[in-house]
This record gives C-alpha cells, sequence and structure tokens, in this order.
C-alpha cells in the first residue's frame, strides 16, 4: 500500500493539494472480488487440451489453467473445476486465440458478498451453440447448487471481451443482488459495479462525508447501476446518474425505485452528449456538486470541457488511474482547487489504485 500512495503522491506533486489524506486500505486482502473474467484455452499449441482460469501476464494467448483463486471465493474455484470437467466430457474445446477458433470463450462469475448470491454467464463461440445448448442440462446439474442465477450467451465477433451478442437466461431471476451499506443493489451481468465490496463500502462512506449537508442537486457521470447516486441521494434535493450502458441505467432506476430514493433519475446517454445539452436544462441552474467515475482512459476531452463550462461549485473525482487523473487534473486547477486527495486500496496484490479528489471551485 505504501507504494501505491507513493505512486499517487508523485502523479500528483506538480498540484497544490490542500489535505493529503493517507491511503485506506482494503477490509480484506483475499477473496475480496466480487467478479472475475475466466478464460478458455488451450494449454499449448500443440496439446489441444481445454483449459480455463486466467491470462498469463503479457500473453493474449495464453490462458493459465487455475486450480486454486485467492482473489474471489473458494465457491469460484468449485465452480471452476466443475466447469472444466463437464466441458472436457460434453468434448467442447477452450478457444484459440491465435487462430480465432474454439467453442468456448469465458466463463463470468458475480457475486453479492453481502447477500451470498452468485450469477454465473457461459460465452461460447456462435458454431458451438447447438453442442453446448444440448449438454447444458448436465451442467446445470453440477452448477445449481453454487450458482443462483445462470445465463449462456454466444458470439461470432473476433474481439477478445467477455461480451456476448446474444443471450439466454437458463435459471433464477437474471441478476443478483448486493448491499452496500444501507443500499441495496441489483446487478445484471454487463452492469459495472466496483469489483471490491467491502473495499468499496469504504470508499462511498467518504464520498457521504464529502457529500453531507450539501443540498441542491448532484450529477453523477459513469454512474453504472447507481452505486455512488443512490448512497449520496439522502445528501442532495436531487441526483441525476448518467451512463451508455442502457442495461445499468435499467438497473439504477430499478435499484432507486427499491430503495424508495424519489429524488433520485436515471439517464442513458453517452456523456459527452449529455453535458452538451445540459446548460439548458432545469438541473445546470439546480447543480451544486458532481461526481465523476470514469473508466481507466479518464474524461474525454469534450467531456472535460462541458464539465468546466458547466462550473459545479464542488466535485468529487473518482479514479482507478492515476495516470488520466493526473492529466485530467491539469484541465481542471485553473478552475479548480484541490481540496483533499485520498488513495484506496480497492485492488490487493495488483498494482492499481482508486483515488479520491475533492475539488472546491476557486
Amino acid at each position: 500500500m505504501a507504494a501505491k500512495e507513493a505512486w499517487v503522491r508523485t502523479l500528483l506533486a506538480p498540484f497544490e493539494v490542500e489535505a493529503w489524506r493517507p491511503i485506506v486500505g482494503s477490509p480484506e486482502i483475499w477473496y475480496y472480488r466480487n467478479k472475475m473474467e475466466y478464460a478458455f484455452g488451450l494449454r499449448t499449441w500443440t496439446e489441444r487440451d481445454l483449459v480455463i482460469g486466467l491470462r498469463q501476464a503479457g500473453r493474449f494467448d495464453k490462458v493459465v489453467d487455475l486450480e486454486t483463486c485467492l482473489l474471489m471465493s473458494p465457491e469460484s474455484v468449485d465452480l471452476l473445476e466443475r466447469t472444466r470437467t463437464w466441458a472436457k466430457n460434453a468434448s467442447l474445446s477452450g478457444y484459440d486465440r491465435g487462430r480465432h477458433n474454439g467453442d468456448l470463450r469465458y466463463m463470468v462469475v458475480r457475486e453479492g458478498k453481502n447477500t451470498g448470491q452468485r450469477m454465473g454467464l457461459l460465452i461460447a463461440s456462435g458454431p458451438a451453440k447447438d453442442r453446448a445448448m444440448a449438454a447444458l442440462e448436465d451442467l446445470a446439474l453440477c452448477l445449481r447448487p453454487l450458482v443462483s442465477t445462470f445465463w449462456i450467451g454466444f458470439t461470432g465477433s473476433r474481439s477478445d471481451n467477455a461480451y456476448a451478442e446474444t443471450m439466454h437466461l437458463r435459471w433464477g431471476s437474471g441478476h443478483i443482488e448486493e448491499r452496500l451499506n444501507d443500499v441495496t443493489y441489483r446487478i445484471s451481468p454487463y452492469s459495472f459495479f466496483q469489483t471490491n465490496t467491502r473495499g468499496t463500502e469504504r470508499l462511498y462512506g467518504l464520498l457521504r462525508d464529502w457529500a453531507a449537508g450539501s443540498g441542491g442537486a448532484l450529477m453523477d457521470l459513469y454512474c453504472g447501476s447507481g452505486g455512488i447516486a443512490l448512497s449520496l441521494a439522502s445528501c442532495f434535493d436531487r441526483v441525476v446518474g448518467v451512463d451508455i450502458n442502457e442495461e445499468a441505467i435499467a438497473d439504477a432506476r430499478f435499484n432507486a425505485s427499491q430503495n424508495l430514493c424519489l429524488n433520485a433519475e436515471f439517464v442513458a446517454s453517452d456523456t459527452e452528449n449529455f453535458l452538451k445539452i445540459l446548460p439548458a436544462s432545469k438541473l445546470a441552474v439546480q447543480l451544486n456538486a458532481a461526481v465523476v467515475d470514469p473508466p481507466r482512459p479518464g474524461l474525454h476531452p469534450k467531456a472535460l470541457k462541458a464539465l468546466i463550462d458547466l462550473n459545479p461549485r464542488r466535485l468529487a473525482y473518482v479514479s482507478c488511474n492515476p495516470e488520466t487523473l493526473a492529466r485530467d487534473l491539469q484541465g481542471l486547477v485553473p478552475f479548480y482547487r484541490i481540496h483533499s486527495a485520498q488513495p484506496v486500496d480497492l485492488f490487493p496484490h495488483t498494482p492499481h489504485v482508486e483515488t479520491l479528489v475533492a475539488l472546491e471551485h476557486r
């Protein structure tokens, strides 16, 4: 953690930070992840045995066959072993990322750490559909004791992403639920949700401290399924979340309704277009604060400029990439002072770190 904190401080050294706050550690350093994308592959180019696990560092085409995993849960390892045995018995092959052929691509596992619910999503190549579907009853017998809900999806894309163009729900509700502090969230297969549940509870606690007593309106950009927006809804008169992922927005709207957050609303839109039309809206007048939680590439230049033009009085930047955070702060600091900066270790045993930066308008 000390190395991560030092890295963030080094990257933000060019800026005047009024209050440096110490790094917040993860409550758990083992079995902390609530989502894993386990890849199928081949043992070697010559040995065509199916393997399932994680990619070897620095290799897009090499998958390490996992026998244990300390990142997610012991049950996920059992799930992998049962899936591996089923696939071999069904004569289904792992995906060859060099030749772009093979039957099975990914097994995505999502867990509710505080609810005990678990989702599985098996992603297969389109040509394998008939054989995979024919063998699903055997897989169901293996996995039902471990998985609350299960999807199978098929893709014809050569892109190596854990995403399927067509999806089939095999059992369960199609989603899981998770509780953070006093809010319950519905999570669908492709909804964004922070991967360290209990670390995220600490991050949201820091955000609540930042937002306490604010009033007015809050805008939450890149809101996913409403995690930050709903956790802060009681601190504002109105909360508006924005995300391009329509599935995530559907979850966010459901979550707002289920948690009786009547002052929260969610918009399915890319950030640039939303900010472009916002100045003519009532929200622009009401706006008191904004939260941005962008993906690793950070804010799009157009989004950054539009955000500055919009001129919210207070801004919280939640970053998973300190390098793009430092780049975006270069554009913000002429207009905002950095009130505080604090790393949060949501990714133990990796070089990655989350950072919360609170800014106030000059």
